[in-house]
């Protein structure tokens, strides 16, 4: 993919989600072996990119579902939603094509995911990721998140999560 090539972020809308899926089953299948097993790649695709999921992104109050684009391609997404108990917004689901990688694309979703934590009124953004996923988590840290915790999440069929909770304070 062209370096020069203007990245566009769009709002998704429901006609978008299954080029969600899609794009998320590539990027999942290209960069998660190694980290957790196939079965779990699977399960954990079916369980969080269903349409009726997605669409939870695109109705659901405080959150979000953005896109990024490369001319018409879709290269990224970001899903966002407020966390109930907290002054913080969620960034749930991050990921650019690996054609697409280092190229300010996920700094761009997260720029964005960090204006909306800011128009809700919200302090700080904050997420999960695999304590595996080393090139995730020096593309957060250099987004300016840290690691808060240490979490072990059991999301069914025998499967966990093994996470570290990332957060961001954000600037008013």
């Amino acid at each position: 993919m062209p370096r020069s090539l203007p990245i566009r972020i769009a709002a998704a809308t429901e006609a978008d989600l299954s080029a969600v899926a899609e794009l998320a089953g590539v990027v999942w299948r290209e960069h998660y072996p190694g980290i957790i097993t196939h079965g779990q790649i699977d399960y954990m695709l079916e369980h969080g990119y269903s349409h009726e999921v997605l669409m939870n992104f695109v109705a659901e109050a405080g959150a979000g579902l953005l896109l990024a684009y490369a001319g018409d391609r879709l290269i990224g997404f970001g899903a966002y939603r407020r966390v109930a108990s907290a002054d913080e917004l969620k960034v749930e689901k991050l990921y650019v094509h690996q054609e697409a990688q280092g190229q300010g694309v996920g700094s761009r979703l997260i720029a964005r995911i960090e204006e909306a934590a800011l128009a809700q009124s919200l302090a700080s953004l904050i997420l999960n990721v695999n304590k595996h996923n080393v090139q995730a988590i020096r593309a957060y840290e250099k987004n300016g998140f840290v690691i808060r915790e240490s979490v072990v999440v059991d999301i069914g069929a025998g499967y966990v999560m093994d996470d570290y909770v990332m957060a961001k304070r954000l600037s008013r």
